[in-house]
C-alpha cells in the first residue's frame, strides 16, 4: 500500500457492491443522516486491458462481484472463470485506472478500498415501474378535475401548435419509467465494517434491495482532496503492518459506544 499516491492523479479501481438497505446515523452534533448500506461479497479482479488494447486510452480493469451458480453461465464462460480459479460472477463491471494503478487478476476487493470521509460515486440500476403516464413520470400537474373536464384528468395536454404541425423530439410523453442506470455523486462514506465488508454511504442509492451497485472514487472536483491517504492501488490484508480495527468510523460521527447523556 502506498498512502498518498491515490491524490497525484491516479485513478483507482472500483467495487461491485450488493445494496442491503437503509439505516439512520448521528453525527457528534446531533444531526441524523440517513445512510444506505453496501455489502462487497465475493469481489475480484477478473481481466487486465491495456490501453494499446484501447484505442490508445487509459487501461481498464474488469472487475465481478458476487458469486452465482453456474448453471446459469455458458461454457466458454465458466472456462474463463476457471482458469481465473474462481466461482462465476453475477453482475461485472470495468473500471479504468492509470498505469501505475493496475491489479493482478484474480486479487480480492475488500470494503477497506474506501476509507470513511472520502466521497464516491455509486451507479445502478433504477427500479423499473413500466408504462407511466406524464404526472408519474415527469410530475405534471394535470387538467383541472371540473368545469366540464371529459376524461382529461390526467392526460398532457397540447403537444404542438398550428405553426409547427409537428412534435418536437424529446418532448415529455408519456412511455417506460425506471429500469435505466443512474448515478448518485458524492455521496460520502460515514462508517465502514472490515469484519462483513459493509460500506455505509450518505443518503439513498439507485436500485431495488439486493441489487448489484458499481462505486467508485468520485470524480466531482470538490472532492478530490478528500480521496487522499487511500490504500493504492488497492487494500491488501497480508501487506499491510497495522491490523485494520471491525469498524472504521468517520472523524465527525457520533460512535454507537458512547454515551446520549453525560454529565459534567
Amino acid at each position: 500500500m502506498l498512502p498518498g499516491a491515490s491524490g497525484t492523479g491516479s485513478c483507482r479501481v472500483g467495487l461491485v457492491a450488493v445494496k442491503l438497505g437503509m439505516m439512520p446515523l448521528w453525527t457528534k452534533d446531533g444531526q441524523k443522516h440517513v445512510t444506505t448500506l453496501l455489502q462487497v461479497q465475493d469481489c475480484h479482479v477478473l481481466r487486465y486491458t491495456p490501453k494499446e488494447s484501447n484505442d490508445g486510452k487509459n487501461a481498464t480493469l474488469t472487475v465481478g462481484g458476487k458469486t452465482v451458480s453456474r448453471f446459469y453461465k455458458r461454457k466458454s464462460i465458466l472456462e474463463f472463470y476457471q482458469e481465473l480459479g474462481l466461482p462465476p460472477k453475477q453482475k461485472i463491471k470495468i473500471f479504468r485506472v492509470t498505469d501505475n494503478a493496475v491489479i493482478k487478476p484474480g486479487t480480492p476487493l475488500y470494503a477497506a478500498h474506501f476509507r470513511p470521509g472520502q466521497y464516491v460515486d455509486v451507479t445502478a440500476k433504477t427500479i423499473g415501474k413500466g408504462f407511466q403516464g406524464v404526472m408519474k413520470r415527469w410530475g405534471f400537474k394535470g387538467q383541472p378535475a371540473s368545469h366540464g373536464q371529459t376524461k382529461t384528468h390526467r392526460r398532457p395536454g397540447a403537444i404542438s401548435t398550428g405553426d409547427v404541425a409537428r412534435v418536437w423530439p424529446g418532448t415529455k410523453m408519456p412511455g417506460k419509467m425506471g429500469n435505466r442506470d443512474r448515478t448518485a455523486f458524492g455521496l460520502k462514506v460515514w462508517r465502514i465494517n472490515t469484519k462483513h465488508n459493509i460500506i455505509y454511504v450518505n443518503g439513498s442509492v439507485p436500485g431495488h434491495r439486493n441489487c448489484l451497485v458499481k462505486i467508485k472514487d468520485s470524480i466531482l472536483p470538490a472532492y478530490k482532496d478528500f480521496s487522499k491517504n487511500l490504500p493504492f492501488p488497492t487494500y491488501f490484508p497480508d501487506g499491510d503492518d497495522e491490523e485494520l480495527p471491525d469498524n472504521l468510523y468517520d472523524e465527525n460521527m457520533c460512535l454507537p459506544s458512547a454515551p446520549s447523556i453525560t454529565f459534567a
